[in-house]
């Protein structure tokens, strides 16, 4: 729509009724143009991990909630795509998935180091993703079968052998993390990768198969967890800081107490290589979704967060605290984290070798 008038027939009053009507014009005209293109279309809401764990958890709660909040109402279904700690269906959404608005994907939070150190399976730029918005922060923490006695760094640094740590794939959260607590603490575990989901290493530490666990503190408010703190199956070793958490017992140990003086660079490290524990549930679409599309969505999002209903579950499945980026603040927070100098780059390649 074009409209020409010679402005200096009207009095500055005049121009500003003019300007405000004109804006409530436009504003009509894209309310309607949103409505009618979300109405009865559905939004595949792709998870990159197996089911059951707490990303799957995170994107069930918001398919039942996201398309109230977004005009036009449309359906989301779910549908998961496990694969290498998050990076297959990274790079699905980043080359293949459409840029037309009906996509997004619950990411994984950390794929972004597998990008700096430059894996060669890594097929996406995570800073060019269309980012919709995040809920929750979620510290991490160590936690080991009860029955290992490791309930301390002296202890691990006495065992014949190290400890088995469940892990996904070397770019997963958990083999960041404890490849940072080996780091600045001095320890050596043994990872046994290839595990799809969180519940799969919740079964293979039940089965023996693996003697610890790395994750996010808020795992512990899901099954098993419960039952295994009831019985006493696990204890923890230590968790991030230097902050400590909200639902793990206060006696456990940060990282920051634990480490000496000289393991300073490393606790510095953390800030860029666990940026991750600010954006717990991160939300995009694929790269050049058309920003009316993409800013609906953000909206819906962030609408969605304060909708009673979502909070009260929010809460309740993942001790949701209230804390959020917008897909504005995440699209900062995410260019700030990857573009690193070459030094600090360096570093992380050294940790995730």
């Amino acid at each position: 729509m074009q409209i020409q008038f010679d402005n200096s027939r009207f009095s500055p009053a005049a121009r500003v009724l003019i300007f405000v009507v004109l804006l409530l014009v436009f504003a009509w005209d894209f309310a309607p143009a949103q409505t009618s293109f979300y109405q009865g279309k559905t939004i595949q809401l792709t998870v990159g991990f197996g089911p059951g764990g707490v990303t799957d958890i995170s994107a069930r709660l918001v398919a039942r909630y996201l398309g109230k909040h977004i005009p036009g109402h449309p359906n989301i279904i779910v549908q998961n795509m496990s694969g290498a700690a998050g990076i297959s269906a990274a790079n699905h959404l980043y080359n293949l998935a459409k840029r037309d608005g009906l996509t997004v994907m619950a990411m994984g939070r950390a794929n972004y180091l597998e990008q700096m150190v430059g894996k060669p399976e890594v097929r996406f730029d995570f800073r060019k993703f269309s980012w919709v918005g995040s809920f929750n922060n979620a510290p991490m923490m160590l936690a080991c079968r009860a029955d290992r006695g490791l309930t301390t760094p002296e202890k691990i640094r006495a065992s014949k052998t190290p400890p088995r740590f469940g892990q996904g794939g070397s770019g997963s959260i958990s083999t960041i993390f404890s490849s940072l607590v080996e780091e600045a603490l001095n320890l050596k575990f043994q990872n046994v990768m290839g595990y799809q989901s969180g519940r799969e290493i919740d079964l293979a530490l039940e089965r023996g198969e693996v003697d610890c666990r790395a994750s996010s503190d808020i795992t512990i408010l899901r099954s098993p967890w419960p039952e295994w703190l009831e019985k006493r199956f696990v204890t923890f070793l230590v968790q991030q800081g230097p902050k400590k958490s909200r639902v793990l017992p206060p006696e456990v140990p940060t990282v920051y107490e634990l480490a000496a003086a000289d393991a300073r660079p490393v606790l510095d490290l953390m800030s860029v290589m666990l940026a991750f524990t600010e954006f717990d549930r991160p939300f995009a679409a694929p790269p050049e979704t058309p920003v009316r599309l993409l800013q609906t969505l953000r909206d819906g999002f962030e609408k969605m967060l304060g909708d009673p209903g979502f909070s009260a579950e929010a809460k309740k499945l993942v001790d949701w605290d209230g804390s959020y980026l917008n897909g504005e603040q995440l699209q900062k927070r995410i260019d700030a984290t990857v573009t690193q100098p070459p030094d600090v780059v360096k570093r992380i390649k050294e940790i995730l070798q």
